[in-house]
């Protein structure tokens, strides 16, 4: 579907992109430019005089939202460098290994269960990821 902005001439007072007003269906472009030069009859009974339609292209649609993964789709989150950081620390800080493990239990990771949302961060705190890499890898985000 086509979206118009109606746009105040000769000003540049733009509105919200929204489907052209049934009334103007089936105008062609040049003539919705400008109505009250194109329909100078009526233009004005129709309330658009000094008006004119423009097409817009409309928003692409945002991304999906991802929040669950494959372990390996979630690993790969973290670059190799934090992967093997994590790892390494995880063998002498329980809180971290416990964490690991609870990750190797899991057959899918929601980025929006509790471990994922307080676990992430915790990593960026201890220097295991670097800072804002959380809120990235919390986002989906691969590195």
């Amino acid at each position: 579907m086509t979206l118009y902005q109606r746009i105040a001439l000769p000003d540049t007072l733009v509105g919200i992109p929204a489907p052209l007003p049934a009334e103007l269906v089936g105008l062609s472009d040049a003539c919705l430019a400008d109505l009250s030069a194109a329909v100078p009859y009526a233009a004005a009974e129709l309330g658009y005089a000094g008006f004119g339609f423009f097409p817009v292209e409309p928003e692409p649609p945002p991304p999906p939202v991802i929040d669950e993964l494959n372990k390996i789709d979630f690993l790969r989150l973290f670059t190799q460098a934090e992967r093997i950081a994590i790892r390494q620390a995880a063998a002498g800080n329980d809180l971290i290994a416990d964490y690991q493990a609870m990750l190797d239990a899991a057959t899918v990771v929601r980025l929006s269960d509790p471990d994922i949302q307080t676990g992430v961060p915790l990593l960026e705190l201890g220097g295991l990821i670097g800072v804002g890499r959380a809120a990235q890898i919390l986002a989906g985000e691969t590195p």
